[in-house]
């Protein structure tokens, strides 16, 4: 790592070849010390910008160009001695168009774009790199993990936590309360393979139904109410039919966590891409169709943050404001069986499941253990390997990220999703060795095999997805086994899948948003 001037920008290929070291360390450790390391040199202006590429939120926002056009850019000639520095990439995507990013490519070197790329597609091979960069901002700025984590919510991410305590105001006192109108990050579920396994030990617990909407955050002060997505974008626009309902609500300032659902003629929540593009669309629905919102969380109310309040204490002034056709579908159990009942009315109800709280639990940045706990319905399906990724982290030297196809018609394969999870370290190390004897072409850091080897993939559900030729994609696929029984002719069918997936549309350029829920 070369040394940077207190004054002068970073040069982009000093973060390049940080991420290059970070995928290369499997420590935590030492993924923390060259993090810190890093930021001791870069000047304050620079620090979230900086940090916004090394955990894959760039501060640059949608771009105009897809994954797709990205890669069939960083295969043109590269220079081969580096120019720019952080600052000239930020100025070039200020407003960027494709003609800019393919001038910007034309100037950045191979390591350059395969950091440029895999910033802003999501795939930056680090390992799990957000937790540690707040370690890193945690240290630099002197403060505790958990006042740190506190920041992180209460400025809404990584990057903007770091420009409070490292930036131009490092030296100001660092946020401690909720400022109306400027979303906070959420607090999020951790999964839970069951009812049993989510309700064990919990003796005051809560029962929601899990919504496939999309998540919102609502600030109302007076008449004036905004509507935020769980990437702090502005959604109000495309919230308009249910914003008079909101401003009813009988309080004067308010911070409230909820979800937003496109829901049919009958009530029945529509696929979560329905509702997304509803409001991506500013609300031009469908006949009959209608948003309607579910609330489950107050955090701030009159002037008074209610974060570190039980959320039995939340829920009081959620209820205490908002009417009950507002609030989701809850129940307060006692025992298992009681949960179980509410979970299978849930699912009977067209819902994908439930979230299980603790009732005595904070408000907290992030997965918080056993405070909010998802239980989602699951299908298991048999998929054959398409090829694979080699891993980072701790997972250096094995192949990982499994490229997953369906077959069609005809016989042949098309893939439909990638998934690296459910994976132990001995099935890291024996379908490394088996898929190196099947590959059949090796691309940087991709292997692809003869598709033989068929798994065995357990999934939520099939959405519809432009990323992959199908026009499907698999909602949180995990690997459950390897079929060696079963041949690749056996696998599930494409017609099958996108049958589960109405409305499917052909693949087409991808559009990189930070929309998304």
């Amino acid at each position: 790592m070369g040394c940077v001037s207190s004054s002068l920008s970073p040069r982009f290929l000093e973060l390049a070849d940080t991420s290059a070291r970070l995928s290369r360390t499997r420590s935590r450790l030492e993924k923390q010390r060259l993090l810190v390391a890093l930021l001791a040199e870069i000047p304050p202006a620079d620090v979230p910008a900086a940090v916004g590429w090394l955990v894959g939120e760039p501060l640059s926002g949608p771009l105009g160009v897809g994954p797709a056009q990205l890669w069939a850019l960083s295969k043109t000639a590269a220079p081969e001695v580096a120019s720019l520095t952080l600052r000239d990439v930020e100025s070039e995507l200020d407003g960027a168009t494709v003609d800019r990013v393919a001038a910007l490519f034309a100037k950045l070197t191979s390591p350059e774009r395969a950091f440029f790329t895999g910033a802003l597609t999501g795939s930056l091979r680090q390992g799990s790199l957000g937790g540690v960069m707040l370690l890193a901002v945690a240290e630099r700025s002197g403060l505790r993990e958990a006042d740190a984590r506190r920041v992180v919510m209460l400025r809404g991410s990584i990057p903007a936590a770091a420009a409070a305590l490292l930036g131009r105001d490092k030296d100001a006192a660092p946020p401690d309360a909720i400022e109306l109108f400027h979303p906070i990050a959420p607090m999020l579920a951790s999964p839970a393979s069951s009812i049993a396994e989510a309700t064990v030990g919990l003796t005051d617990t809560r029962v929601e139904w899990k919504i496939d909407g999309v998540r919102v955050q609502v600030h109302k002060k007076g008449a004036r109410v905004a509507v935020y997505s769980r990437q702090r974008n502005d959604i109000t626009e495309g919230c308009r039919p249910i914003l008079d309902a909101l401003r009813g609500l009988e309080s004067d300032a308010l911070v409230l966590d909820g979800e937003v659902v496109l829901v049919g003629p009958a009530g029945q929540a529509r696929a979560f891409q329905d509702s997304f593009s509803a409001i991506a669309s500013k609300a031009s629905l469908g006949q009959g169709d209608r948003l309607r919102v579910y609330l489950f969380d107050c955090v701030h109310q009159n002037g008074r943050d209610l974060l570190d309040a039980p959320l039995a204490a939340r829920l009081e002034a959620l209820e205490s404001v908002a009417p009950r056709e507002l609030v989701v579908p809850a129940a307060r159990v006692s025992t298992t069986e009681e949960a179980e009942r509410f979970y299978a009315d849930a699912l009977a109800a067209g819902n994908e499941g439930v979230v299980v709280k603790d009732l005595s639990a904070a408000y907290g940045f992030g997965a918080r253990g056993r405070a909010w706990q998802k239980v989602k319905e699951f299908a298991t399906i048999d998929l054959v390997v398409l090829a694979a990724e080699w891993g980072s982290g701790r997972r250096k030297g094995f192949l990982s990220n499994l490229h997953l196809g369906a077959r069609r018609d005809d016989g042949s394969f098309c893939m439909i999703g990638k998934t690296f999870k459910g994976l132990t370290d001995d099935m890291l190390r024996w379908q490394t060795a088996r898929l190196d004897a099947l590959a059949t072409e090796r691309a940087n850091y991709v292997v692809h095999v003869k598709p033989e080897l068929v798994v065995e993939i357990r999934f939520n559900d099939v959405q519809r997805s432009a990323r992959y030729p199908g026009g499907i994609a698999l909602r949180f696929a995990r690997v459950v086994r390897y079929r060696e029984d079963k041949a690749a002719a056996d696998v599930e069918p494409l017609a099958a899948l996108v049958a589960r997936a109405p409305g499917v549309v052909r693949a087409e350029k991808r559009q990189l948003s930070l929309f998304g829920d």
